[in-house]
């Protein structure tokens, strides 16, 4: 009796450990914005501090705490602008996604300038002649 009521617990406290670590760390690293203020998620930071927070939220989470409440805890010791604002965030990766090259309309736009330039020149030159002789020794020019 004694050797099957001692199984029985070491089988609990076995699943209890399964049970408690069903909760991976990615379900809060990708929730908050590193502590630091370098305004990256937690997840894709390597810095000092974000090593430390992801060591910490891996033993709370492995203590047994749920995602949930490692976020509280965040969010009381930080502030609530540590959550990461999802509306934000798909709009930052749409930007970095955008494979538009900028460089022809750049140089279009360089092309442009250029021919308005020398349009410009050109009429101002013709605009300068008295009667639209060339100018020379004996052509005075209006001013």
């Amino acid at each position: 009796m004694l050797k099957k009521l001692v199984k029985l617990v070491a089988i609990l406290i076995i699943f209890s450990g399964v049970a408690s670590s069903a909760y991976s760390p990615l379900d809060v690293e990708t929730k908050i914005y590193c502590p630091c203020g370098c305004g990256e998620i937690l997840y894709s930071c390597e810095c000092e501090t974000a090593v430390a927070a992801k060591t910490e939220i891996s033993r709370e989470l492995t203590s047994g705490k749920t995602p949930d409440e490692i976020i509280q805890k965040f969010v009381n010791q930080y502030g609530s602008a540590i959550l990461v604002n999802a509306e934000l965030e798909a709009i930052k990766s749409a930007s970095r996604n955008n494979n538009v090259n900028p460089l022809p309309f750049y140089l279009a736009a360089i092309v442009i300038t250029g021919i308005i330039a020398y349009q410009l020149g050109s009429r101002s030159k013709n605009k300068g002649r008295k009667g639209g002789k060339k100018p020379g020794k004996d052509n005075d020019w209006e001013l």
